[in-house]
């Protein structure tokens, strides 16, 4: 294991080619999105990232609207009006922020959401003719179910072959069939268009656009399967970790709402938000940061040596000199602990701090998306995703209280990283 900025850009960057993904990770991933950009090596990564990096274009991850349609289903769960003395009641936001971005996610690659926030407002258009859809309530507790087993099996390491997957298989058969059922939607539409009714929009859908470059069911299931995860867990646990913090840490709450009022207005005064205004927010962009750092929410990764090679650091008395690598060398890069090294972040390491990046500039000190070519491809979306709804949350809510009772901050630390406490809150409305 390493946490060593060094020795990660060289596993990452500049010597990529002595690295690959290893076997248990191929295999143990595959079971989940099968052969995908996550899974795969060499011509068919290549073909894969080839597809799929275009459709995380600046136009296409810039769709506010998009956000907007699932933030005002999120401020209704999070409490009807008249709340007693304006406060919400206590609520754990962290199961929330699942359903949000699975929302979200689902309508940006499929062009239909799910509405597991609130599922009397899912429709069902299709073809005419075909057999009814899979169930889509249960969909979002398959996706948990099955990134649960991919965790705990991770544990195990080769052995996972041998362990029990009875309800998993069930869980993702369920999960693939209704991706299956998307799937096949687009390539009608793309068949038949125009003449298959469609549901009118001229908002962007990945799978569509993806299903105009190949007819291949199986690679448009895994790669947009393979998205669907990402862009869920990882996102959803960003904004876990930054509510989590500012609920303990409310003089930072504070200037986020001031900062966030002076730049985009009150919710009854709200300003035209743009992301070119969100991300020149530097204390919105400073708070995220913080909690990309603190939280970690992918917290490591894998690779293996192929072949016998070197890295930088971790040889000699002191740990400073470059060590040999063998081929077939398992290593882990551990960028939790990296965010947490007090040699690089100072003795406040553990708090809350989003003025530290006033003037920090980390470079591989800093690894919320991995780096490289195998860089996370959604991060600007994902980025988007959370400053806005950031704002329209912090302009709906003047406070914010913790009310979690646990004595200490417990992780659940294995595909991603999330709070194993919850997250435990309850929030006061602005009467602006």
């Amino acid at each position: 294991m390493t946490r060593d900025p060094e020795n990660i850009k060289t596993v990452l960057a500049t010597q990529v080619s002595h690295w690959e993904l290893g076997e248990i990770r191929r295999g143990l991933f595959s079971e989940y999105t099968g052969p995908s950009l996550i899974t795969s090596e060499g011509s068919v990564w290549k073909q894969s990232k080839s597809r799929v990096r275009p459709q995380f274009s600046p136009v296409s991850v810039s769709n506010l609207a998009l956000h907007e349609r699932h933030i005002k289903e999120l401020l209704i769960k999070l409490g009807p009006e008249g709340c007693r003395e304006g406060w919400t009641g206590a609520i754990d936001i962290q199961p929330l922020f699942f359903n949000l971005t699975l929302d979200v996610i689902t309508e940006f690659l499929y062009g239909q959401s799910l509405h597991s926030q609130n599922p009397s407002q899912a429709t069902i258009i299709g073809p005419a003719g075909r057999k009814r859809p899979p169930n889509f309530e249960i969909f979002g507790r398959c996706v948990d179910e099955v990134t649960e087993w991919v965790a705990s099996m991770s544990m195990l390491g080769k052995w996972y072959k041998f362990a029990p997957a009875r309800e998993f298989k069930r869980s993702r058969a369920k999960m693939r069939g209704l991706i299956d059922w998307y799937v096949e939607r687009a390539l009608r539409q793309v068949r038949e268009e125009p003449q298959m009714e469609h549901v009118a929009s001229s908002e962007y859908v990945i799978l569509d656009e993806l299903a105009r470059l190949t007819d291949d069911k199986l690679w448009l299931r895994n790669e947009t399967l393979n998205l669907l995860t990402a862009g869920r867990s990882t996102t959803a646990a960003l904004f876990s970790w930054l509510f989590y913090y500012l609920a303990r840490y409310p003089s930072k709450y504070h200037n986020l709402r001031r900062t966030v009022i002076d730049s985009f207005g009150t919710e009854a005064t709200a300003q035209h938000v743009t992301v070119a205004k969100l991300r020149s927010c530097n204390y919105l962009q400073n708070c995220i940061n913080e909690a990309l750092r603190l939280g970690s929410p992918v917290p490591n990764t894998t690779r293996t040596a192929a072949r016998d090679t070197i890295l930088p650091r971790g040889g000699g008395a002191e740990g400073n000199d470059p060590i040999f690598i063998a081929k077939g060398t398992l290593i882990m890069l551990n960028f939790f602990n990296l965010h947490h090294r007090e040699d690089i972040w100072g003795k406040d390491v553990e708090e809350f701090k989003p003025e530290r990046w006033e003037k920090q500039n980390p470079g591989w000190e800093f690894n919320p998306f991995g780096g490289g070519p195998r860089s996370c491809i959604g991060q600007q979306f994902a980025i988007n995703e959370v400053s806005y709804v950031v704002v329209r949350l912090v302009q709906h809510y003047d406070d914010i209280q913790s009310v979690d009772t646990s004595c200490r901050l417990w992780y659940n630390t294995a595909v991603i990283n999330k709070c194993a406490n919850g997250v435990h809150v309850r929030l006061h409305r602005s009467p602006s």
